[in-house]
Formats: C-alpha cells, structure tokens, sequence
C-alpha cells in the first residue's frame, strides 16, 4: 500500500478499502478453513464413490463430518470478516481463528483415520 492508514494496526493487511483489516492469523485461518473444507468433501466423495447404492458407515461418518465442518467454518469465515469489520480483537476472535484452523485440521485427521479403521 502506497499511504499510510491510520486505521489499520502494524500486523495488518488489507486487501482492499471494500474489505476489513486482516492479521496473519485470520488469513491463515481463512486458508485453512478453505483448504480443508475442500480436502474433506473430496474425501467424502471418494469414499462414496467406490461404493453404489449401499453405503457403509465410513462413508455416511466421512459425508457427515464434510458438511458439519462446511457450516462451521461457512461461520467462522463470516465470524473473523465481522470481528474484523468493527476492529474487535478480543479472546472470542481469536478463539474463532484457532477453531477454524486447528478443527479444521482435526476434520480431515478424523476423516482420513475412520477410514484405516
């Protein structure tokens, strides 16, 4: 950015003036919670696509932790982006940027694991 905001803090990056201040950990969160989104809906289709018509328990558990993990991290995404908005940087901010990392992480462990069981 070529002129100083006053409004940001020094370990934030904006992308744009249209959207709010980000921190490292609320980009990586970000990342994460999309990346991994997408690894564990990958995951649940291949698990359900070998399989035709009757489907075992590894693949109802596999569909079941993708979209339980797409909605919380659908609202965490909107959580960090109204956290950020109104430049709130307080425990509960922080605890939705490490949930939406370190569960998502969790997600694909747990889905990837019930499938060796």
């Amino acid at each position: 950015m070529a002129h100083a905001d006053p409004s940001l803090h020094e370990h934030e990056w904006r992308a744009s003036e249209n959207m709010p201040p980000l921190s490292r950990e609320d980009i990586i969160g970000i990342a994460v919670a999309g990346v991994g989104t997408a690894a564990v809906i990958l995951i649940a289709v291949v698990s359900a696509g070998g399989e035709h018509g009757n489907y075992s328990a590894v693949t109802i558990a596999r569909t079941l932790i993708a979209t339980g993990i797409l909605l919380i991290n659908m609202a965490h995404v909107v959580g960090i982006l109204f956290f950020e908005s109104v430049d709130y940087h307080g425990p509960f901010q922080r605890f939705i940027a490490r949930m939406s990392t370190f569960g998502t992480l969790g997600a694909v462990v747990v889905s990837l694991a019930i499938g060796v069981l």
